[in-house]
């Protein structure tokens, strides 16, 4: 299973649907509060975790700073519950038709859009 760094911008309803999975989960509303995304970008490198977010400053950092991370997905979902969210998520997750390791995945309600990260 995949290991991923949940941004506390994301409801702990995706953080216990991915440990429900069986993913090895790091939430940063538990361990890491009020961690600058620079930091949780560090804490993703060392520890070989994908980012799962809602804040798109991840991207950013990511694509045009250039900061390296093992990849990230950012749910724009603005109105989906919380379970909608984290079952969204999953769906995509499971499907095996992606990686997201090397990429920033975009995921909305209709679709995916993915894009590599810089080398």
């Amino acid at each position: 299973m995949a290991a991923f760094l949940v941004d506390e911008s994301c409801p702990r309803a995706v953080v216990e649907a991915l440990v429900g999975a069986g993913h090895d989960v790091r939430y940063a509303a538990d361990s890491d509060r009020r961690a600058a995304d620079v930091e949780l970008v560090s804490i993703a490198l060392a520890e070989h975790r994908v980012i799962v977010t809602e804040d798109f400053d991840f991207g950013e950092l990511l694509i045009r700073n250039r900061l390296r991370a093992p990849g990230a997905i950012i749910l724009f979902l603005p109105e989906s519950r919380p379970a909608q969210r984290a079952s969204r998520l999953l769906q995509v997750l499971t499907s095996g038709k992606l990686t997201f390791e090397g990429k920033v995945t975009i995921l909305t309600a209709r679709q995916v859009r993915q894009r590599p990260l810089p080398e």
